[in-house]
């Protein structure tokens, strides 16, 4: 497995074996503060599964969330059916409850190291806000898992959601579909997400399957630069936006830092963490 790191890109070319030529892009929030990273992306070594997940930026440790759900999904391998969708994610809770139990005791100890500060019974540790903030939310992200296959007629792949991370199928310079959302006026702030604290519901999970054509390109991306891609590269958008799609097929990491940033700059797109995984068939001939 590759997992892309918070303040970079993952050039993933290196192997001839796979046919696929992936590239994982990512732009912090805050450029100075990658370490407070809350999307995650994910690839597997034979480039045969994908993962991206966005934690909720109201949850607490939302990153380290999102990263558990994004590797598990690689290591796991859920058949996208109801029911592997429903024990994956319970194994991810039971996962995350461990390791937080191992955390929280590893702070108490050290705490226990640590002078109090004060008379007795008036010494209030430090770190007291985090166990308020823990008392009051719990992990949240949405996710988007990508799988691909080797068919009869080429290859095909197929996809599963919960909330507004989305698959953007781009064929020639076109939007071939979107999923799970496929009109940027469907974007709020209470999107579907993926909880530490409850079972995943059953009619929170969206799937989408289709081939992979020689000339398209399939795009994972987090919800901020979604909404800008469709409502700029949609059906609505008429002839300019076969030149979006045709920026984000030449996109490397340095123009990617530059893009983002200028959607920020000009205000066309919310300042969030930002990732794009990109796939494509590598050329043949």
């Amino acid at each position: 497995m590759n997992a892309a790191e918070p303040s970079g890109r993952t050039d993933l070319n290196a192997s001839t074996a796979s046919p696929l030529d992936v590239h994982v892009y990512r732009v912090p929030s805050m450029l100075e503060r990658p370490q407070e990273w809350r999307d995650a992306a994910a690839v597997k070594g034979d480039r045969t599964a994908f993962a991206l997940s966005d934690g909720a930026s109201s949850a607490y440790r939302a990153g380290p969330w999102s990263r558990l759900l994004a590797e598990r999904y690689l290591t796991e391998a859920p058949d996208h059916s109801t029911e592997s969708l429903t024990v994956w994610a319970e194994r991810c809770r039971d996962r995350w409850s461990a390791l937080e139990e191992q955390r929280k005791q590893g702070r108490a100890q050290a705490a226990a190291a640590q002078p109090a500060d004060g008379p007795t019974g008036h010494h209030r540790h430090r770190d007291f806000w985090l166990y308020d903030a823990e008392a009051r939310s719990v992990a949240a992200a949405t996710f988007l898992g990508m799988k691909v296959h080797r068919a009869p007629e080429g290859w095909s792949f197929e996809a599963v959601a919960v909330g507004d991370s989305c698959l953007l199928h781009v064929r020639e310079n076109s939007l071939w579909h979107a999923f799970p959302l496929d009109d940027a006026r469907q974007f709020g702030s209470h999107p579907d997400l993926l909880t530490a604290g409850a079972p995943l519901l059953v009619d929170r999970i969206r799937h989408y399957r289709e081939q992979l054509d020689e000339h398209d390109m399939v795009l994972l991306v987090s919800d901020a630069l979604a909404e800008v891609l469709l409502a700029q590269g949609g059906p609505e958008a008429g002839a300019d936006a076969a030149r979006w799609w045709r920026v984000v097929r030449r996109l490397d990491a340095t123009a990617f830092l530059r893009f983002v940033t200028g959607l920020r700059a000009a205000r066309m797109i919310e300042t969030d963490d930002t990732t794009m995984i990109r796939i494509r068939l590598r050329a043949t001939g």
